[in-house]
């Protein structure tokens, strides 16, 4: 019996280091973004990182030239922080309007568009229209991908999360135009021109 209480005791420490990070989405300033899908995978920027844990609590995701620093803090959540190339660091933010899980990459790139579900949208709805028609699928699509450049070259500047929600608000109002579909298509078309100029994305 005594033996078995030491093997018990002795393996302990190792089911601890064993756990994964927990699931996770964050931005990381110019480095772009982090995601963990809770069961031990970890991406940085869609690429899978190569993990290595030093503790209970605290484990590395480097991918190439840049090293993602995980702690799961006293409270359960995780506090994540970056070092990439020419010797940049900082602090990673929870990122809710983004995903950088490699799942929704790989699916952005398969479709020709919209970057939203067409599932869920309201009858006679702007995103109704967009669903319904091929050019305007694909333009959200676009700005939603160069909205992401801009989010990761801004250091995800609060700033442009709320341009964003008045842009998304004012393209709703195209219901009230005679012609909805050339009103979105102006909508899209100045939006993706303003962030690519300003944030010199494409």
């Amino acid at each position: 019996m005594k033996k078995l209480l030491l093997i018990a005791v002795a393996l302990l420490p190792l089911s601890a280091l064993a756990a994964p990070p927990q699931a996770f989405n964050f931005s990381c300033g110019k480095t772009g973004g982090t995601y963990s899908d809770g069961k031990g995978g970890v991406w940085v920027n869609g690429q899978k990182a190569t993990i290595k844990q030093s503790s209970p609590t605290y484990w590395e995701a480097t991918s190439g030239k840049t090293v993602i620093s995980i702690v799961r803090s006293a409270d359960g959540n995780p506090e994540i922080s970056f070092t990439g190339p020419n010797r940049t660091h900082g602090v990673c933010l929870p990122e809710d309007e983004v995903s950088f899980a490699p799942t929704a990459q790989k699916k952005n790139e398969q479709k020709s568009g919209p970057s939203f579900s067409c599932s869920a949208v309201s009858k006679g709805s702007m995103e109704e229209l967009i669903c319904q028609n091929e050019t305007l699928s694909a333009l959200d699509l676009k700005l939603a991908n160069i909205y992401k450049q801009a989010l990761v070259k801004s250091n995800n500047n609060s700033t442009l999360k709320a341009e964003q929600r008045g842009w998304i608000k004012g393209r709703d109002e195209c219901w009230k135009a005679d012609d909805k579909t050339s009103c979105l298509n102006d909508s899209y078309q100045q939006r993706i021109s303003e962030l690519q100029k300003k944030y010199q994305v494409q």
